[in-house]
């Protein structure tokens, strides 16, 4: 079985050997950067056993995203746009009793496979939209418990799976060679472990806001 860091270094691989198999084609590549907004519904079946308490609401955690992306033309308005990201997600929990609130996160090293359509604005300007499937690797976790006597540490390493998969939609805008980017991921897969009972699968839900430049 592959470990983490063998994943980690195949999906390096595949980013790097997507764009170096299309060397023949037109290809542009750029870098982007933002903030995101996560969350993760029933996240208390789990994360309540942790802190040996109840939560009563889930709320939005905010996050920072950002990498490297590269896009290989097809056509005049299509093309494929392999990623590299690190993302943040996670959530916040709300606990009963005045008890406090628990930050937890979860940051990815993620590996979004996007088609791409484009068609222009004006004459400055083009439009575009993604989607398609992410595959992620957990690089780091953590997560504190904010309440009237402080804030704590809870461990939940060993709460969260190794992996997450996903599907990525949204768009953006590009002028010259920079662009604003909006999208929203929706996990697929449940990212709780088995060491904790859960009933219902634990997914990530992730807005983001990016800005970014190209090079040509």
């Amino acid at each position: 079985m592959l470990t983490a860091s063998r994943r980690l270094l195949l999906c390096t691989a595949s980013f790097v050997l997507a764009a170096a198999a299309a060397s023949a084609q037109t290809i542009t590549s750029g870098v982007r950067a933002g903030i995101d907004f996560g969350t993760v519904p029933h996240a208390g079946q789990v994360v309540d056993q942790i802190a040996d308490s109840a939560s009563v609401d889930v709320s939005a955690k905010t996050g920072l995203t950002g990498g490297g992306f590269v896009q290989i033309l097809i056509d005049d308005r299509f093309s494929f746009q392999p990623e590299l990201l690190f993302v943040m997600k996670g959530t916040k929990l709300t606990q009963a009793g005045n008890a406090g609130t628990i930050t937890a996160g979860v940051t990815y090293l993620e590996f979004p496979l996007l088609a791409r359509y484009t068609t222009l604005v004006t004459d400055q300007s083009r439009g575009y939209v993604v989607a398609g499937p992410t595959f992620a690797l957990v690089a780091a976790t953590k997560a504190d418990l904010t309440g009237p006597e402080g804030t704590r540490k809870l461990d939940i390493n060993n709460a969260v799976g190794n992996r997450d998969v996903g599907l990525a939609f949204g768009g953006g805008l590009e002028s010259g060679r920079y662009l604003i980017d909006v999208r929203y991921t929706l996990g697929l897969s449940d990212i709780a472990s088995a060491t904790y009972e859960h009933v219902d699968s634990l997914r990530n839900r992730v807005f983001a806001i990016t800005v970014g430049m190209m090079f040509r």
